[in-house]
């Protein structure tokens, strides 16, 4: 279990402080008593940027999980690998496929050359299931898609002439077991926040989850499916919410207006603190 986290926005489509840059994407610099690591790397034009401004131990870093293979998380894993030298590298098998969105514009990850990747890295470990990184760090896997009304956020397929949708199967997220409750890291929530919530659950217990953190992909919901979303939250009490990214003006002010008192805002810069220190 960790006694202090502390979660460092790296890359987001905000900049949240004087002389960083936004961008549409997400990267998290997660610094886990001993253990640091980064989640997702966003596209790569503001990481190597964000980093030195935000004063981060690059070096330090051991790790780096993807939370998916769309070009917004994993287009700076070149400059991220670039700052820390050879790392171990997490991430779905299919995470590097290619991807297309529903223009036939490709969105996938730029690395598509595995043996240079792994001349980079130290190890590549696929995680299509539950994975720990380090002791009370955790990977998800593939999530179970229960609730239908949570779709993957769009229309989205493997090959440029759309005749074969893309699922996401590599779809995961983060999260890490803290004296205060579990803490969770969402690239963009292709699987559902919620169905993400039930499983990360399941994975742990039913230990209580005292945040989340990143991407929700609501930016396209309809009202029914952020009424389900609000009175699911609800129902887990959590008191930490910080969405961002894809997550989307409309989703969040429901958030604002139905969970009251829980909403914090995570841009480029902000930091988020949570262990027996805080």
């Amino acid at each position: 279990m960790i006694k202090t986290l502390t979660i460092t926005q790296l890359v987001e489509n905000t900049a949240g402080g004087p002389g960083l840059l936004g961008e549409h994407g997400n990267a998290f610099f997660i610094e886990a008593d001993e253990y640091c690591l980064l989640f997702d790397t966003g596209q790569g034009l503001s990481l190597r940027h964000n980093a030195k401004r935000l004063n981060i131990p690059v070096k330090s870093i051991k790790s780096i999980v993807l939370s998916h293979g769309h070009y917004d998380h994993a287009g700076g894993l070149t400059a991220a690998l670039d700052m820390t030298g050879p790392i171990d590298f997490y991430l779905h098998p299919q995470a590097l496929g290619t991807k297309f969105n529903i223009d036939g514009r490709d969105i996938g990850a730029p690395i598509i050359d595995v043996k240079k990747l792994s001349s980079l890295t130290r190890q590549i470990i696929h995680t299509a299931e539950p994975t720990e990184v380090a002791t009370g760090i955790h990977i998800t896997g593939e999530i179970p898609r229960i609730h239908k009304i949570e779709d993957t956020g769009g229309t989205f397929y493997i090959d440029k002439k759309l005749h074969k949708p893309d699922a996401l199967v590599d779809d995961q997220a983060m999260y890490i077991e803290t004296f205060q409750g579990i803490v969770v890291l969402l690239g963009c929530g292709h699987s559902g926040v919620i169905n993400t919530l039930e499983y990360i659950q399941l994975l742990s217990g039913n230990k209580p989850i005292r945040a989340v953190i990143g991407g929700m992909h609501l930016l396209n919901a309809e009202q029914e499916r952020l009424d389900f979303t609000c009175n699911a939250l609800d129902n887990f009490s959590i008191p930490y919410l910080a969405p961002n990214h894809c997550t989307g003006i409309k989703a969040i002010c429901n958030f604002r207006k139905r969970l009251p008192g829980t909403v914090h805002e995570s841009r480029a810069g902000s930091r988020h603190h949570f262990g027996i220190e805080f």
